[in-house]
């Protein structure tokens, strides 16, 4: 009677309800813990790219195509002379288009690009100094985004929404200050302004890697909660620092803004093997139960000379998850990152 009922159903349901159903179901949480591995490409100065530069992240691009760039864009490609600004362009929208990348922000308070968003540029205090006072940086690289008031802020976000929705580079979802300085009040502004997504949370301690001038520790928002073992947090009204309690900030889509901290700081902080150390230690806490995410990034204008570093260490990563081993290792845009580790469990 059994396949009397089966064959009977099999009839009367079309081929077309069935996978109509399918592609509508939204799509799970992983059911057992997960490495997710961002890559984020960090554009500095993009007048000083070359093509050689380029190359080399169009290279790691080709080699290594599982990987998902998260390109953290600057405007300021637009408001001073930038010779590779249409090259860089197109390979971020194709990379966009065809490898499922993500365009996000990074700004350094450089003097053509605060004029064109209508705020006064100054030149203290600078991250990069043995001292907070008297410090300075007269190009406006090193001065921190937050000695800026919050309406300030907004125009300069502002300004880049317009500069990105201009040149069809999307609405930006992660942001990144220069020096990857934070504060509360920018954290509000960048949900105000669209951002769903903080790549910004740096460790201050040498375990692995170098670390920033004396002036950066006093200037950043970042102390020793931060590590290279944090794992992505939601974002308290309290606190941007890990292990703070709701309320939480919210994005514009009513679902808290979310830290990825940056695990294997950048390129120059770190060798191959302090990340591929750092990598093997968020294996052990996914193996422990914990989904757990890296991050790995590199400067435009370095591309060219960390070119072999990156390769190896995610040549490193790739050979993980060919094997099949455990745990599953993901590679995911910040911003999607974020999204699942919002996913209900």
């Amino acid at each position: 009677m059994f396949p009397l009922v089966v064959n009977l159903l099999s009839r009367l349901i079309p081929l077309w309800v069935v996978v109509a159903c399918l592609n509508c179901c939204p799509a799970q949480a992983d059911a057992d813990p997960v490495v997710y591995v961002t890559m984020v490409s960090h554009f500095d100065r993009p007048w000083a790219m070359t093509d050689g530069d380029l190359v080399a992240l169009e290279k790691l691009t080709r080699f290594h195509p599982r990987m998902r760039w998260t390109h953290l864009y600057n405007p300021v490609a637009y408001t001073q002379d930038t010779p590779l600004r249409e090259a860089m362009e197109r390979f971020v929208k194709q990379t966009r288009d065809h490898h499922a990348a993500e365009i996000g922000t990074h700004l350094h308070m450089y003097k053509s690009l605060l004029t064109a968003a209508g705020v006064k540029f100054v030149t203290h205090p600078s991250v990069t100094a043995e001292q907070v006072e008297g410090s300075r940086d007269d190009s406006g690289y090193a001065v921190p985004i937050t000695r800026y008031s919050r309406e300030e802020i907004g125009r300069l976000l502002e300004h880049t929404r317009k500069i990105y929705q201009e040149r069809g580079l999307g609405q930006p979802k992660t942001f990144c200050a220069g020096f990857y300085a934070t504060s509360l009040d920018l954290q509000n502004m960048i949900a105000a302004h669209g951002y769903t997504t903080s790549a910004a949370a740096f460790p201050t301690q040498t375990i692995y890697g170098a670390q920033y001038a004396p002036s950066w520790h006093a200037l950043s928002g970042w102390n020793a909660s931060v590590t290279y073992k944090s794992r992505p947090y939601r974002i308290s009204q309290a606190s941007i620092l890990p292990g703070h309690e709701a309320p939480f900030i919210n994005a514009i889509d009513k679902q808290p803004l979310v830290e990825i901290p940056q695990t294997c700081k950048i390129d120059w902080m770190v060798s191959a093997e302090d990340m591929k150390v750092i990598f093997k230690e968020h294996l052990a806490i996914a193996r422990q139960g914990a989904t757990t995410a890296i991050c790995l990034a590199i400067h435009e204008t370095s591309s060219e000379g960390n070119f072999d570093k990156f390769h190896q260490v995610l040549r490193y990563i790739d050979e993980h998850i060919h094997s099949g081993s455990q745990p599953q290792v993901k590679y995911i845009t910040t911003a999607e990152l974020r999204d699942r580790i919002l996913e209900p469990n």
